[in-house]
C-alpha cells in the first residue's frame, strides 16, 4: 500500500491492553499506534501531537515496544509531555 500519510490504527480490547501495558513497562507518558493511511493525517491529529516528545528509550526498551508492534501489526511510538504550545 502507498501511503502518504498515517492514521490511529484500530486496535481491540486485547489490544488496548497491551499497550497500557507497555506504557507503564516503557515509563512513557502515551503510546501512540499508527497505520499507514492513504490519505495525509488530519491537521487537527498533527497539531495534538506538536505537545508530545519523543520518548526516550534504551535498547530493552526499543526491543520491547518492537515485540509490541509486531503482535499489534502497528508501528508505535513512545510520547512524554512536552511543553504546552502558547498560540
Amino acid at each position: 500500500m502507498a501511503a502518504n500519510g498515517w492514521t490511529w490504527a484500530e486496535l481491540n480490547d486485547d489490544q488496548m491492553k497491551l499497550v497500557t501495558e507497555a506504557e507503564s513497562t516503557l515509563g512513557a507518558d502515551y503510546l501512540l499506534a499508527y497505520r499507514p493511511y492513504e490519505q495525509e493525517t488530519p491537521r487537527s491529529v498533527r497539531f495534538a501531537l506538536l505537545e508530545l516528545q519523543a520518548a526516550g528509550l534504551d535498547e530493552s526498551q526499543m526491543e520491547c515496544l518492537n515485540g509490541l508492534e509486531s503482535k499489534l501489526g502497528a508501528v508505535i511510538v513512545a510520547y512524554k509531555r512536552g511543553a504546552t504550545l502558547e498560540l
